[in-house]
């Protein structure tokens, strides 16, 4: 059976923007996406080989692909940076938008990923396998062998820390 033909595969494929928007989060919007989810997919590929099936092969992957970035940004420091293509660092909408509304919509979603990125790791880790992986606290706890409350208390924190960064725990005014 080739790499294509898996069920692994697939399971890639059905979570690629999730996994994609977990990259770009530790790595930053001028992520190598492609090269870190081809570097996550071969080693999930390896283990798979190698008979690993896990009890839940979608957080299993999220882990994998998360580890991948975070070696990624380790060797950002060894080798000089590169400007990528502006690939997949876009907002999708299904009705034209006028450019202000679209430079709007993609200077909040670089804010948004550059609060994610500040997080910790733990806290980044849990925020991710929950928004992008859509895993269950019990599911999250699992793969990264913690206790279902520590996910929630790292989860709780991360939605915080995020709140207070790009603002919306500030009140605003009703129309009475």
């Amino acid at each position: 059976m080739t790499a294509e033909d898996s069920p692994l595969a697939d399971l890639f494929q059905a979570h690629r923007q999730g996994l994609a928007g977990a990259v770009r989060s530790v790595l930053g919007p001028t992520a190598d996406v492609p090269e870190v989810l081809q570097t996550a997919f071969l080693k999930c590929w390896s283990k798979w080989q190698d008979g690993t099936r896990p009890q839940d092969p979608v957080a299993w992957i999220f882990v994998i692909t998360w580890n991948a970035a975070v070696d990624a940004r380790r060797q950002r420091t060894r080798r000089p940076a590169h400007e990528p293509l502006d690939e997949g660092n876009h907002v999708a909408t299904d009705t034209p938008t006028s450019p202000t509304h679209a430079l709007e919509q993609r200077e909040a979603v670089a804010l948004a990923q550059a609060a994610i990125a500040r997080l910790g790791d733990p806290e980044q880790q849990v925020f991710l396998l929950r928004t992008a992986g859509e895993r269950s606290f019990e599911a999250i706890a699992a793969e990264l062998a913690i206790p279902v409350g520590t996910a929630k208390t790292r989860m709780r924190s991360a939605l915080q820390k995020l709140r207070t960064t790009l603002g919306a725990n500030q009140t605003t005014e009703s129309p009475r």
